[in-house]
């Protein structure tokens, strides 16, 4: 019984079957409580009091252990296992493909896939990168070639900060005007799909002239481009979903949407709570994602029993985690399908940077001021947050740098000398350039100051951010995050002073000399080889070749 009114109990009678299995086999049986409207407009899963489980603990597809001799079936395995090595030791050296790579999201979402397309342009590969259309100059002075996906970056970024994330906003405005606009920008994203796997740039040549032809022989994408697993059905092309952050089931952390407090033990109600997630998820998409199967791409409908929100795990499509495993290691009950592959950036970005001399100048040479920014993330009154990390920059004696987006901080304040104002700039030129860093949590620019050596402090707006929030924090190199919701001028004061500590300065740079040894784009390409079906790609009569279909 799932009821998206109230609060309803969930028993493992009524849970899905995969998910039934792994709570009633190796474990007791238990039950959830779903509670889907809290006054904030949060989902709540609120789980019967359990212990922290030893991730040793077997996965769900591990066989029993017995004492028996090894069978036939035995043999059987045994020759999988060396068919798969023999697969990986040919996919060494794919075929040369067209690869087309699905992204939605912001600028920083966008760009570790541009490091992604350019090592797989070394390999001799045709790659285009589809996104949203504010990213055509950005993507293409990057020599990959480009497609415009639906949506507005900018609008779906003002939609998750205006309803905090929430899966089930419950403000009336926003139930009545922004939920049906963002799920117009969601369609408009899923049926744009379709031509970006298919059809050719539609100002690939110049404005209003066609580029040459393409149709994807391999997708890459990012789970939240939707449309992904159904274009590559149609298509019968390989899939494989790449994200910095966690989107799988796993006992070591709760879903990024979850609402569930990071405790840092593995718990079955982190597990379940990417089931039920993906559940509430489903039934918002169900429909739309039918009519486009029925409609654009003549497949047959989703049915209710086909488990729509698990086609991803039941299909087995491989992903790859695009975070450093120094950072949050793989948890022990992903299996070889789901790989981390450590942090992955666009290292030319800071190459093609000149800063003014003011900027020079206000860097210095002390060590540098604390970096305050915010990313792509839409402040409801920007000039009012400006004001709270004046104010706390003058109680803490610090030297602060802003950076601001898409919101306007500056506007008419008087800004004292101890802070400066700074719009696009690469992270990769200024973060070693400046003291500590505070910012919203974005998985790249979380990465951009580690990989800097930087002591944090993340001030999450939604989404996956409190999960870097709290990485950072059990990795010794951060203090404690603070929504942006709750955030005060005593608390960021609070932060500045703690952010100065030495010792976190010292771990941080530890981490840094990790990472940097990191080559993320290089293990995306790697992880993306080693999960394609190598034996029916080649063709049989030179396997330099792709098979036509």
């Amino acid at each position: 019984m799932l009821e998206l009114r109230g609060a309803k109990v969930e028993t493992t009678d009524n849970i899905p079957d995969r998910t039934r299995s792994f709570a009633s086999g190796k474990f007791d049986k238990i039950s959830a409580v779903l509670a889907l409207q809290r006054p904030d407009g949060h989902i709540q899963l609120d789980f019967p009091a359990e212990d922290a489980i030893d991730l040793q603990t077997p996965r769900l597809d591990a066989p029993e252990s017995t004492n028996q001799p090894p069978t036939r079936e035995h043999d059987i395995d045994s020759k999988k296992q060396l068919t798969a090595k023999l697969d990986s030791d040919l996919v060494s050296v794919p075929p040369l493909m067209s690869i087309c790579i699905l992204i939605v999201g912001t600028r920083g979402d966008v760009q570790p896939f541009l490091a992604i397309a350019q090592r797989l342009q070394r390999d001799g590969h045709r790659v285009r990168l589809a996104t949203h259309a504010v990213y055509r100059d950005f993507v293409m002075s990057h020599d990959v070639e480009f497609y415009p996906l639906g949506g507005d970056p900018k609008e779906l970024a003002a939609y998750m900060v205006k309803t905090g994330g929430h899966l089930i906003p419950t403000k009336i405005e926003t139930l009545t005007k922004d939920v049906p606009r963002n799920r117009t920008m969601i369609n408009e994203i899923v049926l744009s799909t379709w031509p970006a796997v298919s059809e050719a740039d539609p100002d690939g040549g110049g404005p209003g002239v066609p580029g040459p032809p393409f149709r994807a022989q391999a997708i890459i994408a990012n789970p939240v481009s939707y449309g992904h697993i159904h274009v590559a059905e149609r298509l019968g092309v390989p899939l494989h979903i790449m994200f910095p952050q966690p989107w799988v089931p796993t006992m070591a952390f709760p879903h990024p949407l979850s609402n569930l407090a990071y405790t840092g033990n593995p718990l079955k109600r982190n597990y379940l709570s990417y089931k039920l997630v993906d559940l509430i998820m489903w039934h918002g998409t169900e429909g739309m994602i039918n009519e486009f199967r029925t409609e654009v791409l003549k497949l047959r409908p989703i049915r209710n029993g086909d488990l729509g929100s698990e086609l991803l795990l039941d299909l087995e499509i491989p992903h790859a985690f695009m975070w450093s495993p120094k950072l949050v290691p793989k948890p022990a009950d992903w299996g070889d399908l789901y790989d981390v592959i450590g942090t992955v950036s666009l290292k030319e970005a800071a190459s093609v940077y000149s800063p003014s001399p003011e900027l020079e100048a206000f860097l210095g040479d002390d060590g540098g001021p604390i970096f305050v920014g915010f990313g792509s993330m839409v402040l409801a009154d920007p000039l009012a947050t400006t004001k709270m990390i004046v104010d706390a920059a003058t109680q803490a004696n610090v030297r602060v740098l802003i950076q601001s987006s898409w919101s306007d901080m500056a506007g008419d304040l008087e800004i004292p000398s101890n802070v400066f104002f700074i719009g696009n700039c690469p992270h990769d030129w200024l973060m070693p350039r400046v003291s500590a860093v505070v910012h919203h949590g974005g998985a790249g620019t979380t990465a951009a100051g580690l990989l800097a050596g930087k002591p944090t402090f993340i001030v999450p707006f939604f989404g996956d951010q409190p999960f870097w929030g709290q990485a950072v924090v059990s990795a010794g190199v951060g203090v404690a995050p603070c929504s942006i919701a709750q955030l005060t001028t005593e608390v960021l004061c609070k932060a500045f002073v703690g952010l100065q500590s030495s010792e976190l300065r010292t771990r941080a740079e530890a981490l840094r000399d990790v990472m940097q040894q990191e080559d993320g784009a290089e293990d995306a390409v790697r992880s993306f080889y080693r999960h394609l079906p190598a034996q029916d790609m080649w063709c049989d009569l030179d396997h330099q070749r792709i098979a036509i279909q």
